[in-house]
């Protein structure tokens, strides 16, 4: 039952497929990608123009036709983005304008990291070809992301701006440096500010666990491909805690065993949002 639940779900929000990066987690769509490793979301657009009797304007009209284009696109994919459990950004956004504005913002603020013009046989055009442009936009969506100076974490949750938090550096001894969960090829469908419970549903980690200050920097979770990658960012530390999932439940919240849960709920390295989840 549970099972079927969540694949129903995923049928729902599949404009999804999943591919494995060779750097990054990442889903794809035939516009764009959500890299969930990286931290970024981005969308390609083409545009072409009319015959204007200049080739220079006419290449601008068609550079502006592919943004706006790659624009549209992007804010369909940052729509199906998921904020906690199957919740999603569009949901958000149709129940708190505030958040809908900051979201909007956001979007405004996405960097083009590719553009390209190139001119095809037209037969139809008096000039006999017409001018095609392709634009790529990427908006951040963690704090991890330095493409844009805004992120998605920070809008959807209110964040306050970047600072200089007083988090706790990475220790060199024995104490833990970060938490690593083992997911063992659970079906689990990457979300900004996910939840982790125990088997008696008892909340061990959600936004709630990090100060404000300290998730605006760093943001709540950190997602790698497997346990060697995530061992291998620079938020794990020298001495990561590994914990294996119990699985994942219908709405999408990470569950661990009652005692994994007690022997991380007081972790400091939690508290300062030292949390990776392997996903494959």
């Amino acid at each position: 039952m549970k099972v079927s639940f969540l694949i129903t779900a995923i049928l729902c929000l599949g404009i999804y497929t999943t591919a494995h990066a060779q750097d990054g987690w990442q889903e794809a769509t035939p516009d764009g990608l959500t890299d969930w490793t990286n931290g970024y979301v981005e969308a390609t657009g083409q545009g072409t123009s009319r015959y204007m009797g200049n080739r220079v304007q006419e290449e601008l009209m068609a550079k502006q036709a592919a943004r706006t284009t790659a624009q549209a696109r992007l804010l369909e994919i940052i729509k199906g983005i998921r904020l906690t459990g199957l919740t999603t950004i569009a949901t958000l956004g149709r129940g708190d304008t505030r958040a809908a504005t900051r979201i909007k913002g956001t979007l405004r603020g996405a960097r083009q990291i590719a553009e390209q013009v190139s001119w095809h046989e037209d037969k139809t055009s008096r000039r006999g070809e017409t001018v095609l442009a392709e634009v790529t936009l990427r908006v951040c969506i963690t704090p991890t992301c330095q493409a844009t100076t805004q992120n998605l974490t920070g809008a959807t949750l209110n964040l306050p701006q970047k600072t200089n938090p007083s988090s706790k550096p990475v220790s060199s001894n024995n104490e833990t440096t970060s938490v690593i969960i083992d997911l063992e090829q659970a079906l689990y469908l990457p979300a900004l500010a996910p939840e982790i419970i125990d088997e008696k549903d008892k909340t061990i980690y959600s936004q709630d666990s990090v100060d404000a200050e300290i998730t605006a920097h760093t943001g709540l979770i950190h997602y790698a491909k497997d346990i060697a990658k995530a061992k291998k960012m620079s938020v794990s530390g020298s001495n990561p805690l590994i914990i294996k999932a119990v699985g994942v439940s219908p709405d999408n919240r990470i569950v661990l065993s009652e005692a994994d849960g007690q022997k991380i709920n007081a972790l400091d390295a939690l508290k300062q949002g030292h949390l990776i989840v392997a996903l494959d």
